[in-house]
């Protein structure tokens, strides 16, 4: 559905990684061949890594029926993970930096693509407004949620899923952080509705923390990935409709499409939003 990295630039992000000071824990690749023959497409083989993901449909029993303070361990070491990518430089293997707009322009195409007008038309009102800079780019993961992320014992062992991921504003990690979070715009996935889970100004004052950074300005960046996430449900409901696909999992998509068109129609209508000029 999405054409993001292929497998052999993704095992090249993971090496890249485990080279640099301060990144996440990444697995080791073993493997990385280009050769189509060998198996009939491009492969990566990478190294076993110990610990759970946290699927947020089927939640383990580890996660669920822990304690309070397991939950608040796992969620400070979630947003941690993600926040701490804000110190590393842009990643080589990544290629040029990526700004906040041209990353819009690119979700606005796609969701064109997906024949869903109405979102083209809410990222055209959120391109009115530049988006705010943090400071230096940095390494982007671009798809942050709970189940990226592998666990033992509360801790982080590895952060997987690296195939959206570019050189960009560290604010789009925390704004892709933030959909998981209740707003007055939209609710939590389950995972955050959990007992001993940070509140959304917690997982803010952390994101600000590990990063260093000001995380000013973060409204515009949580609703292009608000955006994102509805153009990648647009295109899945497309799939369904125009018969590219019959896998009947892609009717939650079309459904869930509707609610995230108003998401981001509410936040850009709501008064935090700035208009052309930069007020309020």
């Amino acid at each position: 559905m999405l054409e993001g990295h292929d497998v052999t630039t993704q095992a090249r992000i993971y090496e890249e990684l485990g080279g640099r000071a301060g990144a996440p824990p990444v697995p080791r690749i073993v493997m990385n061949c280009a050769d189509p023959s060998v198996l009939g497409v491009p492969f990566f083989v990478m190294e076993r890594v110990e610990g759970a993901s946290i699927d947020d449909l089927k939640m383990p029993p580890w996660f669920v029926d822990g304690t309070d303070g397991l939950r608040h361990q796992v969620c400070r070491n979630w947003v941690s993970a993600f926040a701490a990518l804000s110190k590393l430089a842009p990643l080589d293997i990544l290629g040029l930096v990526v700004t906040p707009e041209d990353d819009a322009r690119m979700w606005r195409e796609f969701a064109k693509t997906a024949g869903c007008p109405a979102l083209v038309t809410l990222f055209d009102r959120l391109l009115t407004v530049a988006a705010p800079r943090s400071g230096p780019p940095a390494i982007i993961h671009g798809d942050t949620k709970l189940s990226n992320l592998m666990w033992k014992d509360g801790h982080v062992t590895a952060v997987l899923d690296w195939e959206l991921a570019l050189n960009g504003e560290p604010l789009a990690n925390l704004g892709y952080l933030l959909y998981a979070f209740e707003s007055e715009y939209h609710a939590a996935t389950r995972g955050p509705k959990l007992s001993g889970m940070l509140s959304r100004d917690e997982v803010i004052a952390l994101w600000s923390d590990v990063s260093g950074r000001s995380a000013e300005g973060i409204f515009w960046h949580e609703t292009a990935q608000i955006g994102k996430l509805a153009a990648i449900i647009a295109e899945a409901a497309n799939m369904y409709e125009t018969g590219r696909s019959v896998d009947p999992k892609l009717i939650i998509f079309k459904q869930s499409l509707t609610y995230y068109l108003g998401v981001m129609e509410a936040m850009l209508s709501s008064g935090q939003f700035p208009d052309s000029k930069g007020r309020i």
